[in-house]
């Protein structure tokens, strides 16, 4: 808001300044002129935050397909871990991290310098508010109190007493004189009902009222003060040459005003006509004019107006790029599709369960390996030949046998799980018969929101996922088809030779399975999809929650805690999700209590409205959304413990602790910057330790756990590094590289300065999501994944906002993201941004964060 203040303030005052070297130059000397064109500055300077947005001009741009998929919906549709209501540990970067306390220790929290101005600026503004609608209620009491005058030198004119003004005041249409109004003789009363009168007849009390008005709201910028006493002044000369034109003797006229101020006693709201801090330059100009000043009709006042108006659309104008919806771009690809079915292919897929699928792939005379939503990585061998993969639900591993693999195997809390190979894709591109492609054409459901459509255009085959860009895929086998951008389609198979569903690899976001479904249910949902990607913008600028998001949250919670949710309330995707998750659910909500409070946080980029919970033993924040018939489409739920702060301890107490399931439970989500991988682990009840995963470099993991139960932080070779405690100081804890010998480092004070760049880089990343061109090459690979999958809402979002004005730093939250105040010509975001030791971005959310 205050940058939007102070952007509208400048303008004002560069308008101001262009119409003051205008009259200058111009030699204009009436000040009828100057009147009408000052107050038509004024109109403008209150008016102008409005005018920025209504004089804003969208360019749309025309931007050639990305290299990258442009999909997203709300978390539902971006991975399989954040469509669950519990969302299990994976290595994301959080998109949430929060700005109290600190990992260790107790700094002292940085100074909000954002909140004090806004403090400052309220406070100011607020008192001159206060002390102009105070002058206006006592004055407006006074005139009611006065005793109407009717007496035939008035004229009809709305004259009356008051024993408390000293000399004549013009308040609204009325006319405020003194007791001693009765010792003047008929020329001086005939001067001042002329001066007073013209100050009704020109409006000049509304218009001093509203150039008052716009000095407390703008009262930083001089610009106001001096607008203010410009208009009094010709308000004052304008009434004067009216009186002097009914007395017709500048000399006398000025011996009344002199007169006048002998008895002065200033209203709390009006127009004296006799103010001693102005009589003396009054009389000096009343003297030394040669001639009145001619009369302004009001055919000159529209003209002098219709000149200032182009001034004034400029001074507000400012110019905002949009891109062409993506269904409008021409399909681009088909041209590559020749020299994709060239390149050599050799990958083996791999799957856990439904959502997890695991990808190998050689190149050269290396493996890589990558897992559904995390980045591709070389596979690293193990002492006994067996090759490795560090995800963050447990450590993969693998033999391979003739250079292809055999057995694939995730170790995860102590348990082995065997994956099964379910497809394949080898060698260089094939002919495929044009007529084969007709049993691959329909539409395969990838999430609850998103779709792959497959067509045929002769004996090429088309493949667009909802909200991306159509890309041209070459066969490469039986059934397998390779794209331009490196994307990978197999179809497989049931016993009847029918294709019954689709293996769809990403670069970024790895392998996923997906059903074949009904031309009706795949119109369903890109119909959802669209109406969300209408609505979000909207909802997130007004921030605003959908009614009875919070009933039936709290409705939710409530059958959960008793062990029977009702499923008629849901989606089916969640109910499927709240199936599964019901015992550990039931068993979390327990531990919190019953809800004491509820409020609402915001509406976040994916349209979920927050909510944060006050339970009886802890918070927890939990985001809901409703689908267009009121049932709950998706909801996701993080504890956040209770008030016990947590901490770091060191790695020779680990044989005293032990796991605790009497507290709230928590997540606590682990930052590793360390440079190398860390492994993790849970102690258990009996202070034994339970593997549960890795976290690569610049990746973090989520962990759902209970307050003060500890966690092993060690590295490749199970060496502890630390042990962290969770609670409140550790919700969000970055693991760092200085710890040495397992013993936590001293505290120290966290920045109270952003990082070097880290505005610049939030700049570019704003202005390349508003031309839907995000530079994925300055973002760590989980980053990348996450803004290609929130990309067309984001991109909406920042649309609607308009164009950028302004970025103004706020804080550093503990996991070391800088927070920022992005503000459009249509409203303002928060945003959180974190570089990695190479500038690139590490962590990046945008909206309402806890």
């Amino acid at each position: 808001m205050l940058a939007i203040l102070a952007e509208s303030a400048l303008r004002s005052l560069l308008l101001g300044g262009v119409v003051w070297i205008g009259l200058n130059l111009f030699r204009v000397r009436n000040p009828h002129m100057h009147m009408t064109s000052w107050a038509m500055v004024l109109l403008a300077s209150l008016s102008m935050p409005l005018l920025m947005h209504w004089t804003t001009v969208t360019v749309t741009v025309h931007t050639k397909p990305l290299p990258a998929s442009e999909n997203v919906l709300p978390a539902s549709g971006i991975a399989p871990d954040h469509t669950a209501f519990l969302e299990p540990s994976r290595a994301q970067p959080p998109a949430e991290p929060v700005t109290a306390g600190t990992v260790r220790g107790e700094p002292r929290e940085p100074i909000n310098w954002s909140v004090v101005a806004t403090v400052i600026y309220a406070s100011v503004a607020g008192m001159l508010l206060l002390r102009l609608a105070v002058g206006l209620h006592l004055t407006w009491r006074l005139v009611r109190a006065a005793r109407p005058i009717r007496e035939p030198w008035t004229r009809g004119a709305d004259v009356r007493v008051s024993d408390v003004v000293g000399g004549p005041v013009a308040f609204g249409s009325t006319v405020l004189l003194p007791p001693h109004y009765a010792d003047w003789d008929l020329p001086k009363r005939q001067a001042v009902l002329a001066h007073e009168g013209a100050h009704v007849a020109h409006g000049d009390f509304y218009v001093l009222l509203l150039a008052s008005l716009n000095r407390a709201v703008f009262w930083f910028s001089p610009f106001a003060w001096w607008h203010l006493i410009r208009l009094a002044e010709l308000a004052e000369i304008i009434s004067d040459a009216r009186a002097i034109e009914v007395v017709e003797d500048r000399v006398s006229y000025a011996e009344i005003l002199l007169d006048l101020m002998q008895h002065v006693r200033q209203a709390p709201a009006g127009l004296d006509m006799a103010r001693g801090c102005t009589v003396y330059t009054r009389v000096e100009r009343i003297l030394g004019a040669a001639a009145l000043p001619a009369k302004l009709g009001w055919r000159k006042r529209i003209w002098t107006a219709a000149v200032i108006v182009p001034i004034v659309i400029i001074s507000a104008g400012s110019i905002a790029y949009s891109t062409a919806p993506q269904s409008a771009q021409p399909v681009e690809g088909a041209a590559d599709a020749a020299e994709a079915a060239r390149k050599p292919l050799a990958v083996d897929f791999y799957s856990f369960g439904p959502t997890s699928m695991f990808a190998i792939s050689r190149e050269g005379e290396d493996l890589f390996g990558q897992l559904t939503w995390q980045r591709k990585r070389r596979l690293s061998v193990e002492q006994d030949g067996t090759y490795s993969y560090p995800a963050a639900a447990g450590r993969i591993t693998l033999a391979v046998s003739d250079d292809r693999p055999v057995q694939l195997t995730l170790h995860q809390n102590g348990h082995d799980v065997r994956a099964a190979r379910i497809a394949q894709i080898s060698g260089p591109g094939i002919a495929v018969d044009a007529g084969l492609l007709d049993s691959y054409v329909g539409w395969y459901e990838l999430s609850s929101g998103r779709v792959l459509a497959v067509t045929r255009d002769g004996d090429r085959m088309g493949v667009q996922e909802t909200g991306r860009s159509k890309f041209w895929a070459a066969a490469h086998g039986a059934d397998a088809f390779a794209g331009d951008r490196d994307d990978l389609v197999i179809f497989l198979r049931d016993g009847q030779a029918g294709v019954t569903k689709v293996v769809f690899q990403e670069p970024m976001s790895g392998a996923r399975v997906a059903p074949r479904i009904t031309a009706a249910k795949a119109k369903a949902i890109e119909d959802e999809f669209a109406r969300q990607l209408s609505q979000v913008p909207e909802r997130f600028r007004e921030q605003i929650p959908v009614t009875g998001s919070k009933d039936a949250l709290l409705r939710g919670i409530e059958d959960l805690q008793r062990g029977a949710p009702n499923y008629d309330h849901m989606g089916a995707t969640l109910a499927a999700k709240i199936r599964r998750q019901a015992t550990q659910l039931q068993a979390m909500l327990k531990a919190l209590g019953a809800v004491e409070s509820i409020f609402f946080r915001g509406v976040g980029p994916g349209g979920y409205d927050i909510y944060g919970v006050k339970f009886a033993n802890g918070s927890a924040e939990l985001r809901i959304q409703l689908d267009k018939d009121g049932k709950a489409e998706d909801v996701l739920f993080r504890p956040d413990g209770n008030d016990a702060p947590g901490g770091v301890a060191a790695c020779s107490d680990e044989k005293d602790l032990r796991a605790r399931s009497d507290t709230a439970p928590i997540k606590m989500v682990l930052f590793n910057t360390t440079g190398r991988d860390i492994r993790i682990y849970k102690l258990d009840a009996d202070g034994l330790r339970t593997a549960q995963g890795t976290i690569g470099d610049t990746m973090s993991s989520g962990v759902l756990t209970y307050v003060d139960s500890p966690w092993v932080i060690a590295d490749t070779s199970g060496q502890c590094l630390q042990i962290v405690l969770p609670g409140q100081r550790t919700r969000y804890h970055t693991v760092e590289a200085s710890l040495v010998g397992g013993q936590p480092e001293p505290s120290m004070a966290r920045r109270t300065a952003p990082l070097a760049g880290s505005e610049e880089m939030l700049r570019q990343y704003i202005e390349a999501l508003g031309r839907g061109e995000p530079n994925y090459d300055r973002m760590t690979p989980e980053v990348a994944v996450q803004t290609r999958a929130q990309l067309p809402f984001e991109q909406a979002i920042v649309t609607k906002l308009g164009a950028l004005r302004a970025i103004t730093f706020r804080t550093v939250t503990q996991l070391g993201s800088d927070i920022y105040v992005a503000h459009f010509a249509n409203g303002s975001a928060e945003w959180r941004i974190g570089l990695a030791k190479d500038g690139t971005i590490a962590r990046i959310a945008l909206g309402p964060q806890s």
